[in-house]
């Protein structure tokens, strides 16, 4: 096993931070929550946790350094098992990633992607949909200034203003300067969600 370069690194503590956020978004969620609205237009809430499921199903394993194919769908719609379920990703996932620590690019199919790229990527999807799950919650809760301010640089390099293909809405114009608001509008979120007042872009 090669030893990880600093980049390598920074890819996977990043990691570890949007999967530590993300759990504490995740805490309490219940099965009654399960048709809420959420920030990612027809989404409800487990809607949102499907998706989450099969999302870090795929880092886990980009971990090992290859994607195979999507696995089968979820077996339940409940919120709690998807949440439980979540949560024992994330340890899987950032086990397999710290154990398969070599600079090797992993595989997509027929594509490679370089290891930090396919980190910091998924550790941006995995953050905004915490905070995804926490607005819908209604608990106003902010992805750690911190954690956007490293977030931020990823999302502008890697999700460009045009031709996302559907992966996240168009930009917004940011509420407020805070890394949170700018990383979020960026992607297509305003952090006042679901009280976003009416006003030309």
């Amino acid at each position: 096993m090669s030893t990880p370069d600093a980049a390598t690194r920074s890819g996977v503590e990043l990691l570890e931070r949007s999967l530590a956020w993300t759990r504490l978004a995740l805490d309490g969620v219940h099965d009654a929550e399960a048709g809420l609205p959420t920030p990612c237009g027809a989404w409800c809430l487990a809607d949102l946790l499907v998706h989450m499921v099969d999302s870090l199903e795929v880092v886990a394993e980009l971990g090992l350094g290859r994607v195979a194919g999507s696995g089968p769908p979820p077996s339940s719609r409940r919120p709690e098992v998807l949440a439980d379920h979540l949560r024992v990703l994330g340890c899987v996932l950032l086990g397999h990633w710290t154990a398969e620590t070599g600079e090797n690019p992993v595989q997509v199919g027929p594509a490679s992607l370089d290891r930090v790229v396919a980190a910091e990527i998924a550790g941006l999807e995995i953050a905004v949909h915490g905070w995804d799950v926490a607005a819908c919650r209604g608990r106003g809760d902010l992805i750690p200034s911190r954690l956007a301010a490293a977030l931020l640089p990823v999302a502008l390099a890697r999700v460009p203003a045009a031709g996302r293909a559907g992966r996240f809405a168009p930009p917004l114009r940011p509420s407020s300067s805070d890394p949170a608001s700018l990383l979020l509008a960026h992607l297509g979120r305003d952090v006042r969600w679901p009280h976003v007042p009416d006003s030309p872009p």
